[in-house]
């Protein structure tokens, strides 16, 4: 198993954008740029360093812990009840999407490619400190993920 924590505010993963004047309705492929590339690079940047030597290559569950910032306006009391999990973090960024941005961050550098990845968890929090807090561990092949078929979900 590895684990890796990321300092720094959480961020989403944003949607490419067109730097070229095509009309709004046509693709356009020319000029695409990624406005997350920073965050991207932030993440590996953090993790190189404890990365397996040789990416995974088998069937992977991922765990991703993100703890955001304490509002500023926040109470004393209202700042602890968010530090024990009293009351969580029920709004934006969406959780996929942060988690988005960390599972494909992570493709050629933890494990081959993120379509390995089989289970996913992934949790919202506000914490003193902003992370992101991830765990990867190979599933052997043999073992149960906890559900038979569709009818068990």
């Amino acid at each position: 198993m590895f684990q890796f924590e990321v300092h720094g505010v959480p961020a989403p993963q944003q949607q490419q954008n067109c730097a070229c004047d095509c009309p709004p309705k046509q693709k356009c492929k020319k000029w695409l740029y990624n406005p997350s590339l920073k965050e991207k690079e932030i993440i590996q940047w953090q993790v190189r360093p404890f990365a397996p030597s040789v990416p995974l290559s088998g069937a992977i569950e991922m765990t991703v812990a993100f703890f955001l910032p304490i509002p500023k306006s926040a109470s004393k009391a209202l700042r602890e009840q968010m530090l024990n999990r009293v009351i969580l973090p029920a709004k934006r960024p969406d959780e996929d999407n942060l988690a988005y941005l960390v599972t494909n961050a992570l493709k050629g550098i933890v494990y081959v490619d993120d379509g390995l990845i089989c289970a996913k968890h992934v949790y919202k929090f506000y914490g003193a400190e902003p992370k992101t807090v991830i765990r990867v561990r190979q599933i052997l092949q043999a073992e149960p993920l906890g559900y038979r078929d569709a009818d068990d979900l």
